[in-house]
């Protein structure tokens, strides 16, 4: 929930690093939860997880509280609004009455009333404290909780424990009134697929106060997660069919060190469409002696074999997923220009060793989105409802709820079936939770979220302010103007270098 960033005010632990580290409540608070008051709250649970070593749960962690903060300020703006125009919220008629008009008036209007309630000191507080085996993490707000709203929570509680797929509760709860319908419950499963009993969330009122908790166990079973992997899902990835052969042997001859040009353009020559594939990125490079001749083995000498095997890599997959499933060119697409601007930081950052690396694996970083989309095509566009609506954008914790699987999960598993080298398979099941990557995988995967970051930014579905604060440090573009003027070269090389293929 945001309103005019200019009125919120933020107060947090001066010093919230030592205070985490020195086991210290660490709190903040505010009025409205602004882009400002989100970026805080995100820092402080990235550190606050991070010394736990649960960084696993960071993800989870953000989306859960913040769907708490939303409804904390939604029920202080709940109060101001029925004082506003002259209904008691404790009478039961004037409540229903008020509630007809609450969410329009309030989120669908130019009214400010969200600006007001600095005016009326209503505000949330989030308090963020440690124990020796669990973090608690409790928001306040200055609004008592009303019984009609703690019934309603308590048997959402009960629902969502009781749910096994996310269609479940799209089916049985449609009241977002309140906004304590489909996003709490979604939270509250998400607790339940971490391995977190019932009881780690919590409300209550005290002294005109309501404080909801939840209560982090260090010691979770999260065994379970793996046990849901949709049964459809894997049945279809045991349908899917082994690397192209014709492709793989190409690989070969171009792997081996005593091949010549003439015969690694030979070999390609058995398959038409990859031909022209070369020819065109050949052409485009616009190298004049390339030009005058146009023929296949200048272009393989003009592109390298680790441009080749990319491509290879490339030509294999579509040639999978084109014939067995819907084409997917907004997947594609997407992937290209994430493989590119990957490539592209790869070479800015000197570790042009591992740019065919980082090109292939941004490439294919989506392929498990193909498989969802074809056997789960319900339960994907639920999921695209809830991403497209407040409550998260991150549809990889979305797969995860529904489904049991991530299509980064998927898409590793794909990749070893394929036989894919081992880094290649890590980065893919890595790209979007750098917080968790292996150490040995970090620089590189880090460059695959950026480049997924910057489209997603693009396509305004993320903001600079909540993206990961390690991967930014790393390359030292935690600077806004730094990262958006990265952004605009890579932007601007892409539209200008790069003929989509």
């Amino acid at each position: 929930m945001n309103a005019t960033q200019k009125h919120t005010r933020i107060f947090k632990s001066p010093d919230y690093l030592t205070s985490i580290k020195n086991n210290q409540a660490v709190s903040m608070q505010f009025d409205i939860f602004s882009h400002d008051a989100e970026a805080a709250f995100i820092k402080i649970i990235h550190r606050l997880v991070e010394k736990h070593d649960i960084l696993y749960l960071k993800e989870m962690l953000v989306t859960v509280i913040r769907e708490i903060i939303t409804n904390a300020v939604k029920a202080n703006a709940k109060r101001l609004y029925f004082k506003m125009i002259n209904l008691d919220i404790l009478k039961t008629e004037d409540y229903r009455t008020g509630m007809e008009t609450f969410k329009k008036d309030v989120y669908a209007s130019e009214a400010d009333y969200l600006d007001k309630l600095k005016n009326e000191n209503l505000f949330v507080k989030i308090i963020f404290k440690n124990f020796n085996d669990s973090i608690q993490i409790s928001v306040v707000n200055n609004s008592p909780i009303l019984e009609v709203e703690r019934k309603k929570i308590e048997w959402r509680i009960k629902k969502a424990y009781s749910y096994n797929e996310l269609s479940d509760a799209f089916d049985d709860v449609m009241d977002d009134s309140e906004g304590t319908g489909l996003g709490l419950i979604l939270a509250l499963m998400l607790c339940k697929n971490a391995g977190f009993p019932r009881e780690v969330f919590r409300i209550r009122c005290k002294d005109s106060i309501t404080i909801a908790t939840i209560s982090i166990p260090l010691n979770a079973d999260n065994s379970r997660h793996d046990s849901r992997i949709a049964n459809k899902v894997l049945k279809e990835l045991d349908k899917l069919p082994s690397f192209p052969e014709n492709i793989r042997e190409i690989q070969r001859i171009c792997s081996d060190s005593h091949s010549t040009f003439k015969q690694i353009s030979d070999s390609i020559k058995n398959n038409p469409e990859l031909e022209s594939l070369l020819l065109k990125v050949a052409n485009s490079l616009g190298i004049a002696s390339f030009n005058q001749t146009g023929n296949l083995e200048d272009a393989v000498k003009l592109l390298g074999i680790k441009t080749i095997n990319s491509m290879l890599v490339a030509s294999g997959v579509k040639q999978i997923f084109n014939s067995r499933y819907k084409k997917r060119e907004d997947i594609w697409q997407k992937s290209y220009k994430a493989a590119y601007y990957a490539q592209k930081m790869a070479i800015q950052t000197k570790q042009t060793k591992y740019f065919d690396l980082v090109y292939q694996s941004a490439l294919l970083a989506d392929i498990g989105k193909m498989i969802l989309l074809s056997v789960e095509q319900n339960s994907m566009n639920k999921m695209k409802e809830v991403a497209n609506s407040r409550i998260t954008a991150n549809t990889s914790l979305l797969e995860e709820i529904s489904l049991g699987i991530s299509h980064a999960t998927l898409g590793a598993l794909i990749c070893e079936k394929w036989k894919f080298s081992e880094p290649l398979i890590n980065l893919i099941k890595y790209h979007n939770r750098p917080h968790v990557v292996p150490e040995k995988y970090k620089s590189l995967a880090y460059l695959i979220y950026l480049a997924y970051s910057l489209i997603a930014i693009e396509n305004k579905k993320l903001r600079f302010e909540i993206l990961d604060e390690d991967v930014l440090n790393f390359y030292n573009i935690n600077n806004k103007e730094k990262f958006e003027l990265l952004h605009r070269t890579l932007k601007k090389s892409y539209q200008t270098q790069y003929i989509t293929v």
